[in-house]
């Protein structure tokens, strides 16, 4: 056999092995995990439930409580009206420094979607107000839009990334 016809028989087999790879890896991506109905809504109800709980903890300004729903080990950072902080524990000072003030906070979800993507990974986007009032007697209401990406780590769900922003 010549060389260039050994190298185009070898080009034409690469080529359809690597159209094959490919073909069976979209097929893959397409089918790779199914969720039953059951199973979505099953962690919908549990996203749902720590979201919730969380909100409670906000309100009454229970920082080690919130910091119990959070795992940053991936370290995605978290983004609050215009300011990225890298590590969540720079975020939670923050908050911690800025509330000093506060003396209670009502927080309502006008509106809330949770987004299964696997078993293991659902985003929850929301949009609200909060009334808060200060120890000086002033009250203010701001109108949020947050959004969270949970993980299942272990056998429960954390915020491993969020996005909040909020309007006065």
């Amino acid at each position: 056999m010549q060389p260039i016809l050994k190298l185009n028989i070898m080009t034409k087999a690469f080529s359809f092995a690597l159209i094959g790879f490919l073909l069976l890896g979209f097929n893959e991506r397409s089918n790779g995990q199914s969720i039953s109905n059951q199973q979505k809504t099953k962690i919908e109800e549990q996203v749902d439930s720590l979201f919730h709980d969380n909100i409670i903890a906000a309100e009454r300004l229970e920082y080690d409580r919130l910091s119990r729903g959070v795992d940053d080990m991936h370290q995605a950072g978290f983004i609050v009206n215009g300011f990225y902080f890298a590590q969540y524990d720079s975020l939670i000072n923050n908050l911690k420094a800025r509330s000093q003030r506060i003396v209670k906070q009502h927080i309502t979800i006008q509106k809330e979607k949770i987004t299964v993507l696997s078993d293991r990974i659902v985003l929850l986007a929301a949009f609200g107000d909060t009334k808060v009032e200060v120890n000086d007697g002033n009250t203010f209401t701001a109108n949020f839009f947050w959004s969270f990406v949970y993980e299942k780590i272990g056998k429960d769900w954390k915020v491993i990334q969020s996005h909040q922003s909020s309007i006065r």
